[in-house]
C-alpha cells in the first residue's frame, strides 16, 4: 500500500515539474546539504547551461530494478529545452527555460507529441523553479556534491537540489551534460521513499 501511495505522489510530483527528497550517497548514508559561505561561492560561480541534458536522448529511471519512468530530450535552444516524462501511461511534456543562472519550468501539458514546440516560443509565466542562483525560491536549497552514483555510472560536480512541499521532501541530482540523473521522494516522516536512478541513456 505504501510502495502504491508514494508511486501516486511521484506522478503528481513530476507532472508539476517539482523534484524532492533526501538523497543517498554512494555508502547508502544519507547525504546532509551543507550551506557553509565556500559551498555557496561555489553555487554562485556554476553555469546551469553545463547541466542541460543534450537534444534527442531518452534516459531511463529505475527504482528497485524497475522502470519507473523515461525523459526524452525533444529539441533545446538558447533559452529553453523541451522534454517528455512517461510515466505509465502518462505523458507529460514540459518546456524549461534553462539559462546560465536559472533553470525553472514555464510550460507543462499531457501532449505526447516529439515535435518541436521552440520555434519562436517565449514564455509567459513561470510553473516550477529547478535550479535558482538567486536564492529568492522559498525552500529550494542547493548544494554540490563531488560524486553521485547511479545504475548507469559515476558523476562528479553534481548538484543536488532539495525541496519541502506538500509532506514530503524531494531531493534532485544534476550532472553535467546529461541533466537529471536522480531523484528521492521521501515523506517528511520518513515512513514512505521512493528513489529514482538514471539507469539507460539512449
Amino acid at each position: 500500500m505504501k510502495k502504491n501511495t508514494i508511486s501516486f505522489l511521484l506522478m503528481l510530483l513530476i507532472a508539476t515539474g517539482c523534484g524532492t527528497a533526501a538523497t543517498e550517497n554512494s555508502s547508502g548514508e544519507p547525504s546532509e546539504a551543507k550551506s557553509g559561505t565556500n559551498e555557496v561561492s561555489a553555487m554562485n560561480e556554476l553555469d546551469f547551461i553545463h547541466y542541460r541534458p543534450e537534444t534527442g536522448v531518452t534516459k531511463t529511471f529505475t527504482s528497485e530494478g524497475k522502470q519507473l519512468f523515461t525523459e526524452y530530450i525533444v529539441d533545446q535552444n538558447g533559452e529553453y529545452v523541451q522534454r517528455m516524462i512517461t510515466l505509465g501511461e502518462m505523458q507529460t511534456t514540459q518546456i524549461v527555460k534553462w539559462t546560465e543562472d536559472r533553470a525553472a519550468v514555464v510550460e507543462e501539458s499531457q501532449l505526447s507529441s516529439k515535435e518541436s514546440m521552440l520555434d519562436g516560443y517565449e514564455s509567459v509565466e513561470e510553473v516550477q523553479a529547478l535550479l535558482d542562483h538567486s536564492e529568492k525560491t522559498e525552500g529550494l536549497e542547493m548544494a554540490t556534491v563531488d560524486t553521485v552514483e547511479v545504475p548507469y555510472g559515476s558523476f562528479h560536480d553534481v548538484i543536488k537540489v532539495t525541496k519541502k512541499q506538500d509532506g514530503m521532501m524531494i531531493t534532485l541530482f544534476y550532472a553535467k551534460g546529461v541533466g537529471m540523473i536522480k531523484q528521492v521522494y521521501e515523506t517528511q516522516d520518513s515512513s514512505e521513499k521512493e528513489v529514482a536512478e538514471l539507469a539507460e541513456i539512449q
